[in-house]
């Protein structure tokens, strides 16, 4: 795994953890096999790792708006927003 691998690889579990995701929902918003141990970006394909820099890019616009506030965030994650129309989570 490369050095930009690795760092993609923590960013994401970063990502998911501040947004309240669990391993469960990450892979399967990444599209990858639920029984790998952990992931490994150099086994991602290129659009998986599209999905994982977006996320990642949605977690920190979302951080800036809410002010760093993480239990927030995942409130936000997990409740009706009338501008999208449904749960974010979901529809991500």
């Amino acid at each position: 795994m490369t050095n930009s691998e690795k760092v993609l690889a923590k960013a994401v579990l970063a990502t998911a953890k501040k947004m309240g995701l669990t391993y469960d929902q990450l892979a399967m918003i990444l599209g990858i096999d639920l029984s790998r141990t952990n992931i490994d970006c150099s086994k991602l394909s290129l659009l998986q790792k599209e999905i994982a820099l977006k996320l990642i890019r949605i977690t920190v616009a979302l951080d800036s708006l809410i002010g760093g506030d993480i239990s927030m965030m995942q409130h936000f994650m997990k409740s009706p927003n009338k501008i999208t129309k449904g749960i974010p989570l979901d529809q991500i």
